[in-house]
């Protein structure tokens, strides 16, 4: 009796993905914000699967399948490349106006990272010219964040207004325990300045036992660059014993403030 050959292996399942506390590789990384999120998660079990949101491309962009649904630290994740020929800053303009808002904005070198949350799902668009240094190209992830989120109760909600100022509105909070850590992620939303909510933060985090370790100007990385100026913002990074947290503060044309926080802390530390 002959067996039937097994099936062949889908395209992009052979990529290499980080291992946790390691940076992702070149091609496949996802950008600041969404790499330390998927860290802080870790591995949850699969949930049941729902309808998977579509990231719109460019009329003129060229797109091509990196994998129709891949794994990253235990996270589903969607890829897709795309190549077009409208420079970088216009590509980046154009994801702006369509991917919804907030949107959290982050550099890494040439590339442009664009992300925000959608349900169930983190959207990243990473942008970078050209290889010939024409045009720009890029890269499209959709991670299904694990289980539902958690109901967002009164205490949660007043506890954050508390500490960060006066108006803001908590937009997201989301909590994942996992592989011996629990975790959080939280967006608000204020029209403060940068500073004044980076020392809210920073406060309402010492009291928690993290400490500063660096803060990147997003005004100065980009001058120093030569690159043109996008919307204003800090990058605050912090530590402390079993935890570490990063927020990303960005502050739009508008004067809307866009507060993101990651936290990650070792079960056997918490109350």
């Amino acid at each position: 009796m002959q067996h039937a050959p097994p099936p062949p292996r889908p395209p992009g399942t052979r990529a290499a993905f980080a291992r946790p506390g390691r940076p992702l590789p070149k091609p496949k990384r996802a950008g600041l914000c969404l790499g330390l999120l998927l860290l802080a998660l870790g591995a949850p079990a699969a949930r049941a699967q729902a309808s998977w949101p579509e990231v719109a491309l460019p009329a003129q962009a060229q797109s091509y399948g990196v994998g129709q649904q891949l794994g990253m630290n235990g996270l589903p994740m969607r890829l897709t490349g795309f190549a077009t020929e409208a420079a970088p800053e216009q590509t980046a303009a154009w994801f702006r106006r369509t991917l919804g808002q907030p949107l959290v904005e982050n550099r890494l070198g040439r590339k442009q990272i664009l992300g925000r949350a959608e349900g169930g799902y983190y959207l990243t668009v990473q942008i970078e010219p050209g290889s010939d240094g024409r045009g720009s190209r890029g890269m499209v992830a959709v991670t299904q964040l694990p289980g539902a989120p958690q109901p967002q109760t009164r205490e949660t909600i007043a506890h954050w207004r508390r500490l960060l100022p006066a108006g803001t509105q908590i937009t997201s909070h989301l909590q994942a325990q996992d592989n011996g850590r629990f975790a959080t992620h939280l967006v608000a939303l204020n029209r403060h300045g940068e500073q004044l909510n980076a020392q809210r933060l920073g406060a309402a985090l010492r009291e928690q036992g993290y400490a500063l370790e660096r803060s990147i100007s997003t005004d100065s990385a980009q001058t120093a660059a030569g690159l043109p100026e996008q919307a204003a913002g800090l990058t605050l990074l912090f530590r402390g014993p079993g935890k570490e947290a990063m927020a990303t503060i960005t502050r739009d044309a508008q004067g809307q403030t866009s507060i993101v926080l990651l936290t990650s802390v070792q079960l056997e530390l918490l109350p």
